[in-house]
């Protein structure tokens, strides 16, 4: 049986409506460049207030500096370095 069939929902569309609001990030906590999260998450996507270049590190751990548009960004990191511009947040 197709595990999206067993959320209680009656059709598959309903079923992948449903997987996508619990995938939805539900934490949101302003990131300072450098520092650890204050809530200790390791494991965050990003919204940016700005297009920016971010140097970080992803849930990979790979080092990385990427130039990033404003908004959300569902790239998965474990600790951010710096931010050229604007505000980053952390989403989990």
């Amino acid at each position: 049986m197709d595990p999206l069939t067993t959320w209680n929902t009656g059709t598959f569309i309903q079923s992948v409506a449903e997987a996508v609001k619990i995938a939805q990030p539900q934490h949101v906590e302003t990131i300072t460049p450098g520092s650890p999260l204050a809530s200790k998450v390791t494991d965050f996507c990003l919204f940016l207030s700005a297009a920016a270049t971010i140097g970080g590190v992803t849930s990979g751990g790979e080092s990385v500096s990427l130039a990033l548009p404003a908004g959300y960004n569902p790239i998965r990191f474990k600790s951010i370095a710096s931010v050229s511009t604007g505000t980053a947040y952390a989403l989990w």
